[in-house]
């Protein structure tokens, strides 16, 4: 039998996605954020404060909350280059870990965290939480009824003007912080399409741009479009534009022997005498902001999991493999030349 006991979770940084994370776990039954970690304590106790965390305790040292009596799970919530080395000393304590994408910016660091995480045998949630979208449980689900049938062709792409009205852009145009279009968001669309197709990705091969001026001041091309061999024979192509002006713009297309489902349209020949497209109803990942986005998901998801003893399975050997299509993607674009995707070693 499954315990129901009470897990306890520690939140390590206190930006915006803090927030959405604070707000998904105080919204689950049985769950209890106990602290909350910031290089600033002031910024720790406004945190509670704000979200009115009965009882939670402030920390202004990340050693001193995994040391917090009985906390089970650690949250990690904190600017992309922090994530390898809080991921590894959560590990090494013994607590499950919800990381915040992308978990790296390098292979290194990435090889590294898995050693770890594969060492401690703790359980671990990255934030791919478009998995728990409407629309992607919807498609997961009419492909299992066979309405596509095989597939053979997958297309996602995230467009996202980030700039000065975006609370993140000082620090996101900057290479040593934000990576590249596809680590800093681009991710999303790349795991959309693993996740959805179902298949590893083999070879990579792709270009990137920046706009003539680079308005935005971007240190990386936020223009970048790829093109996915997936080993199941599956082609795929992902593209991401960050400094695009329009609404924010999340599209996904997939096309099988049987139908095609493009947002939320289908057609299929499962359903004789369609005249058209037939459109379903359900959320779509149509926002960038995160208090939009489906956290409650992922994280009951991930206490289920922590109770049962199962890997999650968005967990950090699964995402692993995006983030080396996402390498690939990057070494794709500086020579020009087809990339095999690697495997992360413990993956």
């Amino acid at each position: 039998m499954i315990s129901k006991k009470p897990l306890t979770v520690g939140i390590v940084g206190t930006g915006w996605v803090a927030g959405a994370h604070i707000d998904a776990f105080r919204s689950i039954p049985d769950c209890t954020i106990v602290a909350v970690s910031s290089r600033s304590l002031d910024k720790a106790k406004a945190k509670i404060a704000t979200h009115s965390i009965a009882g939670a305790r402030a920390y202004d040292r990340y050693e001193d909350l995994l040391n917090h009596d009985g906390l089970d799970i650690v949250s990690i919530c904190t600017p992309h280059p922090s994530h390898p080395a809080e991921t590894i000393a959560a590990a090494k304590a013994g607590k499950h870990i919800v990381i915040e994408k992308p978990v790296s910016l390098d292979r290194a660091n990435l090889e590294q965290m898995m050693a770890a995480v594969a060492d401690a045998k703790v359980l671990t949630s990255v934030c791919f939480e478009l998995r728990w979208i409407g629309l992607f449980k919807n498609i997961k689900a009419m492909m299992a009824q066979g309405l596509l049938g095989d597939l053979f062709y997958g297309e996602t792409s995230y467009f996202h003007g980030l700039g000065p009205w975006y609370a993140q852009w000082a620090w996101n145009i900057k290479k040593e912080m934000g990576g590249s279009a596809m680590l800093t968001a681009g991710c999303h669309a790349i795991d959309a399409l693993v996740w959805l197709v179902g298949s590893r990705v083999a070879e990579v091969s792709a270009m990137a741009s920046t706009s003539k001026h680079n308005p935005l001041k971007f240190e990386y091309d936020p223009n970048t479009v790829a093109l996915l061999q997936f080993e199941s024979g599956v082609m795929g192509k992902v593209a991401a534009s960050l400094e695009c002006r329009q609404p924010y713009l999340f599209p996904v297309l997939l096309q099988g022997e049987k139908g095609t489902i493009w947002n939320d349209h289908v057609s299929t020949l499962e359903w004789p005498g369609m005249r058209g497209w037939a459109t379903i109803p359900t959320a779509l990942p149509d926002s960038g902001d995160v208090n939009d986005h489906p956290y409650r998901g992922q994280f009951e998801y991930f206490l289920e999991c922590i109770r049962s003893g199962t890997p999650p399975h968005n967990d950090l050997a699964n995402a692993s493999h995006v983030h080396e299509i996402m390498f690939a993607i990057e070494e794709a674009v500086l020579t020009k030349r087809t990339v095999a995707v690697r495997r992360t070693p413990r993956s």
